[in-house]
């Protein structure tokens, strides 16, 4: 990959990893990632090692993430299930509407 197709990057300050740091983080065996580097988003120096900026790490733990189907289920729910119902609102009852028409009615006490 050249500098101009790296629309994925999206870092704002270059920290590039060698493969062990790269491994460390990812949490497995820097042979792994020499093994499959053809696979892999990396950067490539001329005759230097291959490295790896946090977005290719992001990309490479999202092309090898299993996800069970219920989970893809679950993302792939349609919108109208998805979205929560937004709560109603209930609108201000004009000032007529609010005020009783008659007084209340006063109630004896019966007395025994």
């Amino acid at each position: 990959m050249t500098a101009w197709t790296r629309q994925h990057c999206v870092c704002t300050v270059v920290q590039n990893l060698d493969y062990e740091e790269a491994a460390a983080a990812l949490r497995i065996k820097a042979d792994w990632l020499r093994d499959n580097i053809g696979k892999l988003p990396h950067i490539k120096f001329g005759q230097q090692p291959a490295v790896f900026c946090h977005c290719d790490l992001r990309l490479i733990l999202a092309m090898h993430t299993a996800m069970p189907d219920r989970a893809r289920e679950v993302l792939d729910a349609p919108a109208d299930q998805a979205a929560p119902t937004p709560a109603v609102t209930p609108t201000a009852l004009p000032y007529q509407a609010a005020r009783p028409a008659k007084g209340r009615a006063r109630r004896t006490v019966a007395q025994v």
